[in-house]
């Protein structure tokens, strides 16, 4: 609890810096259907949120300053790579797999999670362009990214300008790796082009499906459908996939520098908040840089402690 509170209270004062207060974070969510994204929380109070789901189903349409946040912008919206007036909207039996692209239903018979695409009604949505909705919201920064748009996460990013991009702290996605929607942006996509863009990956988790035919699937009991992942293994399906920026470009400034071991300190990239903090102080020379490079040497520390733990714990393994 200590520990927890002492990042907390670095944290209070990086976003009560000078550089923070007059632009605050701003963190866009593209596809919040459900929940908006948990990473974000230990910063929420201090940053404008705005998140955009086009299937109102389960989300919460608002406009707010007491949600959590300094301030929420919860919007029933298509983002696409470009604004139109009329496109097609493909509402699933899930509301976590509706797309403005068709999903594969040929290519998606062989997976047990196969119903979940099931279309319930195509509807006409007017889409917006993602810079276009900033405008609105009076932002033209994006520090925190993170968008699950359901087969066209890579044309939206793509669809922003290299200003905004350069200065990106955290870019997350959630592309597919097998075919489940017609004209998708997959993984192998975003891998290539992010080769080009000022980004590392911070981390990559394969998620999935059980590969059994949906006939075979709905000719089983109820309780093996719900609990098919218990005797049936996980084949790769999709992937959660997080970029840090580099920080290698001479535009940053030392706002964002701040903010990038924010960011690096809630993925656990202790080590690259180590060089951020570094870098920063040589420089802009802030002392508060300094605080920072001390909290990551001290999470660093703490590895020594668990390598001892786990050390005792095997040899009392063996007596």
């Amino acid at each position: 609890l200590k520990k927890g509170l002492c990042l907390a209270s670095i944290i209070h004062d990086v976003m009560t810096h000078s550089s923070l207060l007059s632009n605050p974070p701003v963190l866009v969510d593209i596809g919040a259907s459900g929940t908006i994204h948990e990473k974000w929380k230990p910063i929420a109070k201090y940053a404008i949120c705005i998140a955009f789901d086009a299937d109102s189903r389960d989300f919460e349409i608002c406009e707010s300053e007491d949600k959590g946040w300094r301030k929420l912008y919860s919007l029933n919206r298509l983002v696409a790579s470009g604004s139109a007036e009329e496109v097609d909207f493909y509402l699933t039996r899930s509301p976590h797999c509706s797309s403005s692209l068709a999903p594969d239903q040929k290519a998606l018979e062989p997976w047990a999670f196969s119903p979940l695409f099931e279309v319930d009604n195509i509807v006409k949505l007017p889409s917006v362009d993602l810079q276009s909705a900033l405008l609105k919201a009076d932002v033209d920064y994006i520090d925190g990214y993170k968008t699950d748009s359901q087969g066209t996460d890579l044309r939206i990013f793509n669809s922003l300008p290299t200003e905004i991009i350069d200065k990106m702290l955290i870019a997350e996605f959630e592309p597919g790796i097998i075919d489940a929607y017609k004209g998708e942006d997959k993984l192998h996509h975003l891998l290539a082009h992010m080769e080009k863009e000022p980004f590392w990956i911070s981390k990559m988790e394969i998620k999935g499906s059980q590969r059994i035919n949906h006939l075979d699937f709905k000719s089983l009991n109820y309780f093996q459908q719900r609990g098919i992942g218990s005797f049936l293994k996980m084949a790769p399906g999709w992937c959660e996939i997080s970029f840090l920026n580099k920080m290698e470009i001479g535009v940053l400034t030392l706002r964002e520098y701040l903010l990038a071991w924010v960011f690096a300190s809630l993925c656990s990239e202790h080590g690259f908040a180590l060089f951020v903090s570094k870098k920063g102080f040589e420089l802009f020379g802030e002392n508060l840089l300094i605080v920072l490079q001390k909290e990551s040497r001290r999470k660093l520390s703490e590895g020594y402690f668990r390598l001892g733990y786990n050390y005792l714990k095997r040899i009392a393994r063996l007596k």
